[in-house]
């Protein structure tokens, strides 16, 4: 079957709508407050020259259309217009300062542009046409969400293989905690092993479960043992954890037309 015509249960993806949206809600606040601090004195950092330094009525209007659009997102009201709203927003920002760039709020451009495909708003939301979760959306652009978060764990993994991350120094001033010295190396080659698990293990059904708890872990460690920075990190939490339920319900191999349409509709894999 072509992958262009699969079409998979819109629930799973539902899921990562309202994750993305919520998260999409935090960055715009998070960005609002550094963009008016910008405008009020702040050392600007232009990506360009001619773009105009940020000024309080035009980050007003940031604030409310940027917030409007992940609440939108996040009930399901005009989805795709709202993730393109996003989408455009987030790359605004992008170019007007170089504080503004970080890896999660890139990543969540990513997640927003592959929902405007995604049909995401087909249940679970105010807008829906199915209530009684039967909807199905095309899963190609699933596929692309689930290959990005693997990609997010294998890099992260790669890029923490190095003496200063390893030997737990990095990990001790960010945790908020005074833990022994000896657990945070400790600490820093679990979390390689568990990024590199990450990335491939969700994708086997034998392993799929254990990673995804592992995930849920490794995510609500984050947000908890961390000093700074816990608004984002619950951010990138909501980024990456709806995104395993694509998962962990994602078609199987040998996935078979459902039995009412004959189409492109499919029985799920369940982990």
């Amino acid at each position: 079957m072509p992958l262009m015509d699969l079409e998979v249960d819109a629930r799973p993806v539902a899921a990562v709508r309202i994750g993305v949206g919520l998260a999409t809600v935090i960055n715009v606040l998070e960005m609002s407050v550094l963009l008016s601090a910008i405008a009020n004195g702040k050392v600007a950092l232009p990506v360009m020259s001619w773009i105009a330094r940020p000024t309080e009525p035009v980050i007003m209007i940031y604030l409310v259309v940027g917030v409007a659009a992940g609440l939108a997102l996040s009930v399901g009201y005009r989805a795709s217009a709202a993730a393109l709203i996003s989408v455009l927003a987030n790359v605004g920002v992008f170019l007007w300062d170089q504080q503004t760039y970080s890896s999660h709020r890139f990543l969540a451009t990513l997640l927003l542009a592959y929902l405007v495909f995604a049909r995401s708003d087909r249940v679970w939301s105010l807008g829906r046409r199915h209530r009684d979760g039967a909807a199905t959306v095309p899963w190609w652009p699933q596929l692309l969400i689930m290959t990005q978060l693997s990609v997010l764990y294998f890099f992260a993994a790669l890029s923490k293989i190095n003496p200063v991350f390893l030997s737990g120094r990095a990990l001790k001033s960010w945790v908020r905690w005074p833990l022994p010295d000896q657990v945070f190396p400790l600490l820093a080659v679990g979390t390689i092993l568990t990024e590199f698990f990450l990335a491939g293990a969700l994708w086997f059904r034998p392993t799929r479960r254990a990673a995804a708890l592992l995930g849920l872990g490794l995510h609500a460690s984050i947000v908890v043992m961390m000093a700074d920075q816990t608004l984002p990190l619950i951010a990138f939490s909501l980024l990456c954890v709806p995104l395993y339920a694509l998962f962990l319900t994602r078609p199987a191999g040998g996935a078979r037309s459902g039995p009412s349409t004959g189409s492109g509709h499919v029985h799920l894999s369940r982990a």
